[in-house]
Formats: structure tokens, C-alpha cells, sequence
């Protein structure tokens, strides 16, 4: 893992890099599940941050359609059965609208149009 020069986070097995679709990272957002209150509202921040608006604006399409975010922050960032922390290694992505949103294990949110 390797950070670019506008402090974004760069990987050479990134899946994005090399599709002939060609995403373009529009926005990232940092979640930490031990300060931020949940991924839903992280995930709508950095998804109204690539669309250029204030979240509260983020109505269509609902995220919940797309994705179980409380499901991805519970295998994520939650506590084991014997209330250890579950830190897991990996990205999870989906489609939301227009983007591509990638929820990495190491709490970055990274959104690609």
C-alpha cells in the first residue's frame, strides 16, 4: 500500500486499476469504527462527497437497496463472540448509481466514477 501525492491511498492489486472502464477515484472517506457513529453515514458521506453534494441531499437511490452496510460493519470492525475485535482483512465492493464504492478492513471508503 503506497499513498499517492494528494493523499489518497494507491495499490498495485487494486481491482479498479486496469479495467478498460477506467474509474476514477472521486472521493474517500475514513471510517473509524471506534470514533464514527456507523458505515451507513460514512458510506453517505463519501458517496455525497464524489456527487458534489451535502448528505443530507443523498435521497435517491436508497443505500440500503445497494448494500447491508451494518452487515459489512459488523464482519468488518465488530466484536467476535467473545467480544474481541473482528479486524478482517479485505475490500468489499458494490455499485451505487454511477460509482463504484469500496469499503476496505483498514476503515478507507473509496468511491470511483
Amino acid at each position: 500500500m503506497t499513498k499517492s501525492p494528494d493523499d489518497g491511498l494507491e495499490s498495485e492489486d487494486d481491482p479498479t486499476l486496469g479495467r478498460e472502464n477506467s474509474w476514477s477515484q472521486a472521493a474517500q472517506y475514513h471510517f473509524d469504527p471506534d470514533a464514527d457513529a456507523d458505515l451507513t453515514t460514512a458510506l453517505v458521506t463519501a458517496i455525497a462527497d464524489a456527487k458534489g453534494v451535502d448528505r443530507t441531499e443523498l435521497k435517491s437511490p436508497i443505500l440500503y437497496n445497494a448494500v447491508d452496510a451494518p452487515a459489512i460493519q459488523e464482519s468488518f470492525f465488530g466484536p467476535d463472540v467473545n467480544g474481541e475485535s473482528r479486524r478482517s482483512t479485505g475490500t468489499i465492493e458494490f455499485e451505487f448509481d454511477q460509482y463504484l464504492v469500496k469499503v476496505r478492513s483498514d476503515g478507507w471508503i473509496q468511491v470511483y466514477e
